[in-house]
């Protein structure tokens, strides 16, 4: 069971209206008991997302690659998947209405998490899916999920929420990164040797160096809330969030270096491919770092970027309000993963 033990003083953050973490910023929870093993949900009376046929243009939240496919969630349980970027497909049978903000991808399996601790799993790649945690009345959300293999995972998110398995997903164990504060943890980064990090609210920040074991604060250069990190190749980690806030830290949370990112619209989501980072916010904004450079775009949708992944040839699929965009701007048509 990790270990913690040190406090800090709770301070007032400003919210945003939007990211990849809208559900934790905004619902209204208060934290409830809950058991210590959550197992598989077998009873009958499973709501299931309901088939739309504008679901690609709703709000999504998260998206990843399975192979050649992506794979896109998002509000009501929608799960949508394309083969080619072009063409895509509502999920049917996701056993969730519950919002999702979360999806990963470990060999041919996914796994996906939002609202009321629910935990989803594909073994198709996406076409159908089936629920493995569900606990609404524990009233938290996952925000980011890890699989180390088929086996061993981890769900992490909302009022300090964090959960184990060891059995793909069968059962979920309760876990604590922080004993003393709960709040939001929105997103990890993992090293190949055992070392993670959590990027958090309200400066509230985490690093492990067993697998996640035992957890340690970080002592950010900036105190309001982080929603997203992302490991670089180099080995530095980036994080990002709160009005426009990015800094690097190489030495795994030693010492950060603030990034000058030229904006104060949150961001939410980040994607890296060949040391070139993008990372994408509140209002369209769209920012691109290379070799120490900055870049500012602002996208003519003007909308609220959750996530973004890569597609090649320098092109990048975002999702966020009104379902699918990309970057740089070209028509569906154009585009291929």
């Amino acid at each position: 069971m990790p270990a913690f033990s040190t406090a800090r003083t709770p301070i007032l953050i400003d919210m945003t209206r939007f990211c990849r973490i809208i559900v934790a910023a905004f619902i209204v929870m208060t934290v409830m008991c809950s058991p210590s093993v959550h197992a598989v949900d077998t009873g009958l009376d499973i709501d299931y997302a309901e088939i739309q046929p504008l679901a690609v243009e709703s709000i999504l939240l998260d998206v990843t690659r399975i192979g050649d496919r992506l794979v896109a969630v998002g509000e009501r349980g929608h799960v949508v998947f394309s083969d080619d970027g072009s063409t895509w497909r509502q999920a049917e049978h996701v056993p969730t209405r519950s919002t999702l903000t979360t999806v990963f991808s470990y060999g041919d399996r996914l796994w996906a998490g939002g609202h009321d601790a629910v935990i989803i799993t594909s073994g198709d790649r996406g076409k159908t899916w089936s629920r493995e945690n569900f606990d609404p009345e524990r009233m938290q959300a996952v925000m980011d999920l890890y699989f180390a293999d088929e086996n061993n995972g981890v769900a992490i998110g909302s009022y300090g929420l964090y959960l184990v398995t060891d059995d793909g997903g069968k059962t979920w164990m309760d876990s604590v990164v922080d004993g003393e504060n709960e709040y939001h943890l929105n997103s990890m980064a993992v090293f190949d040797d055992g070392r993670r990090i959590i990027a958090g609210e309200a400066g509230y920040s985490y690093r492990s160096f067993d697998s996640g074991e035992t957890w340690e604060p970080l002592d950010l250069p900036y105190i309001g809330s982080m929603w997203g990190a992302i490991k670089m190749p180099n080995g530095c980690v980036v994080f990002y969030g709160l009005r426009g806030h990015a800094m690097e830290s190489c030495n795994f949370g030693e010492s950060w270096r603030e990034l000058e990112t030229g904006t104060q619209l949150s961001l939410s989501g980040a994607a890296e491919r060949d040391g070139f980072l993008i990372m994408v916010g509140n209002s369209g904004v769209v920012l691109t770092m290379e070799d120490g450079a900055t870049s500012q775009y602002l996208h003519s949708s003007g909308v609220d970027f959750s996530s973004v992944v890569a597609l090649g040839n320098g092109r990048f699929l975002l999702v966020g309000e009104d379902g699918l965009h990309f970057y740089p701007e070209t028509s569906v048509e154009e585009t291929r993963p």
